[in-house]
């Protein structure tokens, strides 16, 4: 039986690991290259449902962009 990708799985794996961008939880929790559709609406549903929390950071560097960083309250 194949591992299925919950809310709860990522609301759990956000507790220990908190602040991580988007792509860093699909590489780390999902070990996904990229981003994927399934995992990005994930995401979304698990943010809107109140699960977890987002904040916009900007990060300085080479290229200067804003990016949201998920934790849990």
């Amino acid at each position: 039986m194949s591992k299925r990708n919950t809310q709860q799985e990522l609301v759990d794996w956000l507790v220990t690991n908190p602040c991580k961008t988007e792509k860093e939880i699909c590489q780390q929790l999902w070990m996904s290259k990229s981003r994927d559709k399934k995992h990005a609406d994930l995401l979304r549903r698990a943010y809107f449902s109140g699960k977890i929390e987002r904040v916009r950071v900007k990060m300085h560097g080479i290229d200067t962009r804003k990016v949201y960083r998920y934790f849990v309250k």
